[in-house]
């Protein structure tokens, strides 16, 4: 699994995170269609907020402009406004997995959404400095090194 890490993301909206962090995976192992996953991203948010609570985004897409699942993960100390009651979400992961891998997918977005329910992760996501630490609390860091974008 790819993982890209930014640590310092500035967005004005979700659509703008969405595109900024679905574009850094374009060029990652098993991205066949960059544009396409940021299309599907985007598409899938407009159907329904993927805004979860509590500073926390998980925008994704089931398509098939990836092979396998990449995964960019980001933190924007500012909030980015999701969903129409504008909430601020500090936290936010995109994820892009296979159409037919929803099996895996869910197992992958549970446990990732257990993590992040915890406040004492949250917390710590927050303030920590390292991308290798930043996934190690999401328990990310298994799969794959983790790269680093800024934006």
């Amino acid at each position: 699994m790819a993982v890209l890490v930014n640590l310092d993301l500035a967005a004005v909206d979700a659509a703008d995170a969405i595109r900024q962090l679905a574009s850094s995976l374009g060029q990652m192992p098993g991205v066949v269609d960059g544009a396409r996953l940021v299309t599907d991203m985007l598409a899938r948010e407009a159907v329904l907020t993927t805004y979860v609570g509590d500073g926390v985004a998980l925008p994704h897409a089931r398509t098939d402009a990836v092979t396998k699942r990449v995964v960019a993960v980001a933190r924007s100390p500012k909030g980015v406004p999701f969903g129409p009651k504008g909430e601020l979400a500090h936290l936010i992961v995109v994820v892009g997995c296979p159409r037919q891998d929803v099996s895996a997918y869910l197992t992958f977005s549970k446990l990732l959404l257990r993590r992040l329910r915890l406040p004492k992760v949250r917390t710590e996501l927050l303030t920590v400095r390292e991308p290798a630490k930043f996934l190690q609390l999401l328990e990310l860091n298994d799969e794959a090194p983790a790269g680093s974008a800024a934006s």
